[in-house]
C-alpha cells in the first residue's frame, strides 16, 4: 500500500510536470520500502494475549484506527484547502526568471536547492547526517527480542541432512548461492550501471532533471541491493562503504564552497558560472554549485547507507545472541 501511494505520487508529479520531483520520490520510496521491512523484521513477534478474541486488545487497535483516520483526514482535508486557494501573489515568476542569469542553469528546481536555498539545504544534509548517526548509535545499544531472533518456520522445518538450495543466512559467510543466485549477479551487474547513472544524473542536474540529491540515493540503493542478496559479512569483507566518512566528505564539501565564496569578497555561499573551452568537448559552463551539490550527493549517500546498514547489522547480533555457549574446560 506504501509503495503504491509513493507510485501514484511519482505520477502526479510527473503530470504537474516536476519530473525531479518524481525521481526523487522514487528513489526515496524504494529506500523507505527497504527500511521499512528492516524495521518489521526485528520488531517483537504478537503476545499470546493481544489475539483477535481478546475485547482490550480489539478495543485498543479501534481506538488506534480512529486516530490515525482522524489524524490521516484532518492533514488531507487541510492540504486540500491550502491547494485549492487562490494565491494572490506568486514567487515562482521570481525564480524562473532569476534561474539561467543569476543561478547559471535552466533546472528551476535544482538551481533553487543549490543557489537560493543554499543554506537551508546545508541546514537540511546537516540535520539528515545527525538523524543518520543518532539512529546507529541508538541501534549499537539495541538487541532483538528473543522471540524474533530464531530463523523463520521454514528453515526450523528443513532437516539438517537434507540437499537443498535454500541457504541458512546466520552460518553462510556468503548467503548469494542456490536459489539467490540469480539475484546475486543481477544485483552485482547492476552495481557499476547505477554508478553510471548516478554520474549522469549529477552531471545534468543543473540544467536538467537530475541532481547530487536523487544521484546519491541511486547509489544507495545499489549498494544496498548487494546487502539485500548477499549479506552483510559478505559485502564488508570485500567493500566497507565507510558511511560516516561519507557524511564528513559531504559536509566539509558544502562547508569549502561557502567558504570559498567568502575568500573571492562574496557573500556566503554565493554562486560563480565559468565558462571553459576544452579541445574536444568545446565550450562548457562550469557552476561553482556543482561542488554544492557534491557535498548534497556525498552526504545522502552516508546518511542513507548508516541507516540501512545499522538496521541489517542486527541480524549479525542477532546470530551472535543465538549462539550457543562454548563448553567450559574441566576434568
Amino acid at each position: 500500500m506504501m509503495a503504491g501511494a509513493g507510485l501514484v505520487t511519482c505520477l502526479t508529479f510527473v503530470w504537474f510536470s516536476a519530473p525531479d520531483l518524481a525521481l526523487t520520490q522514487l528513489a526515496v520510496e524504494v529506500v523507505t520500502t527497504v527500511l521499512f521491512l528492516l524495521g518489521l523484521r526485528w520488531l517483537p513477534k504478537r503476545v499470546p494475549w493481544a489475539t483477535r478474541s481478546d475485547v482490550r486488545a480489539r478495543l485498543r487497535r479501534s481506538r488506534d484506527l480512529l486516530i490515525s483516520v482522524a489524524a490521516g483526514g484532518g492533514l488531507a482535508a487541510l492540504s486540500y484547502a491550502m491547494l485549492t486557494r487562490s494565491a494572490p501573489q506568486s514567487i515562482s515568476p521570481f525564480f524562473l526568471s532569476r534561474a539561467l542569469p543569476e543561478g547559471g542553469g535552466t533546472n528551476v528546481v535544482n538551481v533553487m536547492l543549490v543557489d537560493f536555498r543554499a543554506l537551508d539545504t546545508m541546514g537540511e544534509i546537516t540535520v539528515l547526517g545527525a538523524v543518520a548517526l543518532t539512529v546507529y548509535a541508538l541501534l549499537r545499544r539495541f538487541r532483538p527480542p528473543r522471540e524474533s531472533v530464531a530463523p523463520p518456520s521454514q528453515q526450523r522445518a528443513i532437516p539438517d541432512d537434507l540437499q537443498t538450495d535454500l541457504v541458512n543466512p546466520r552460518t553462510a559467510k556468503d548467503t548469494a548461492v542456490g536459489y539467490l543466485v540469480v539475484p546475486a549477479v543481477l544485483a552485482r551487474l547492476i552495481l557499476p550501471i547505477a554508478g553510471l547513472v548516478a554520474v549522469h544524473l549529477f552531471m545534468r542536474g543543473h540544467n536538467l532533471p537530475g541532481g547530487g540529491f536523487v544521484a546519491g540515493l541511486v547509489v544507495a540503493i545499489a549498494l544496498i541491493a548487494q546487502y539485500m542478496v548477499a549479506g552483510a559479512q559478505w559485502v564488508e569483507a570485500r567493500m566497507n562503504p565507510h558511511p560516516a566518512r561519507w557524511i564528513a566528505a559531504g559536509l566539509a564539501i558544502v562547508a569549502a564552497t561557502g567558504l570559498g565564496s567568502l575568500a573571492w569578497g562574496y557573500p556566503f555561499l554565493t554562486t560563480h558560472t565559468a565558462h571553459l573551452t576544452l579541445p574536444v568537448i568545446g565550450e562548457i559552463h562550469v557552476p561553482s554549485a556543482i561542488l554544492f551539490d557534491a557535498g548534497v550527493f556525498s552526504a545522502v549517500i552516508g546518511a542513507t547507507l548508516l541507516t540501512l546498514i545499522a538496521i541489517a547489522h542486527q541480524s549479525i547480533r542477532a546470530h551472535r545472541q543465538d549462539a550457543p555457549a562454548a563448553p567450559s574446560g574441566g576434568a
